[in-house]
C-alpha cells in the first residue's frame, strides 16, 4: 500500500508595502482596515503552521490528541474565511468606489 507523502498549503507571504502605507488616523473604537486585514493574515498563517504541525505529529504517531487537532483545524478553516471575506469586503468596496460619479 503506498502511503501519498504530506504536503502543506502554500504559506501566504507578508504583505509587502504595507508599512510604507501612512498610518491613518486611529479613532478610539474603530480598527483601520489595514491592520484587521493584517491581523487576520497572521491569525490565519498561524493556524495553518499549528495544523500542519498536528497533522504531522498525527501522522508520525508523536501522541497528538485527535480532538485537539480537529479544534485546531477548524480555528484554521475559520481564520482562513474571515481573510477570504475580508479581502472580498475589499475588492467591493474598491468597486464601488470605482463606479461613483464625479
Amino acid at each position: 500500500m503506498y502511503i501519498v507523502p504530506l504536503s502543506g498549503l502554500e504559506s501566504l507571504p507578508s504583505i509587502q508595502g504595507a508599512d510604507s502605507v501612512a498610518e491613518p488616523k486611529k479613532s478610539g473604537a474603530a480598527l483601520p482596515f489595514q491592520d484587521a486585514l493584517r491581523e487576520a493574515i497572521q491569525e490565519f498563517g498561524e493556524a495553518q503552521k499549528s495544523a500542519e504541525l498536528d497533522a504531522y505529529a498525527l501522522v508520525t504517531g508523536d501522541g497528538v490528541e485527535l480532538h485537539d487537532m480537529a479544534i485546531r483545524s477548524a480555528m484554521q478553516q475559520a481564520s482562513l474565511e474571515m481573510t477570504v471575506q475580508l479581502a472580498s469586503r475589499a475588492v467591493s468596496a474598491y468597486k464601488e468606489v470605482l463606479q461613483m460619479q464625479i
